[in-house]
């Protein structure tokens, strides 16, 4: 589900910057090259709005269709290098790095310094309620979820 991550960017549009639909084709030829699976909803999303930037500090990667530093397989090497089991790819770097699972596309939140340290997530909304919103509700006005 991505409920809650679309509602906040219809009522806060200044908080959401996205870089624009990614085709659901090329989202699957993608997994295939790769060999992964990645989360259904967050194929849901860039299908729908891309990978962007969000709040003040936070970015959502994509496969394809951004500059380097924005893309999962530029990200993930770089983590991969520092120690990330490449069974995982990055997907959203910011106040905590996201990963999801190759295998399966589990969703994980990092430790702040140690890799090893993961708390899962049933979803990328469970994931976004409980990270991104969680940090930024208060600042930026986002109310109370109905």
């Amino acid at each position: 589900m991505i409920h809650h991550i679309l509602h906040d960017a219809q009522l806060h549009p200044g908080l959401f910057f996205w870089r624009g639909p990614l085709s659901v084709s090329a989202i699957e030829d993608w997994e295939r090259r790769q060999s992964l699976a990645a989360p259904r909803d967050l194929r849901q999303l860039w299908g729908l709005k891309g990978g962007g930037d969000l709040f003040e500090s936070e970015t959502i990667l994509q496969p394809f269709g951004a500059d380097d530093y924005d893309l999962i397989e530029s990200v993930s090497s770089v983590f991969w290098a520092k120690g990330l089991s490449t069974d995982y790819c990055v997907f959203h770097t910011g106040i905590a790095d996201s990963v999801f699972r190759k295998s399966d596309g589990e969703i994980f939140s990092l430790g702040s310094s140690d890799m090893s340290q993961m708390s899962p997530f049933r979803d990328l909304d469970a994931w976004y309620l409980n990270t991104l919103r969680s940090a930024f509700a208060e600042r930026y006005g986002l109310g109370a979820i109905a």
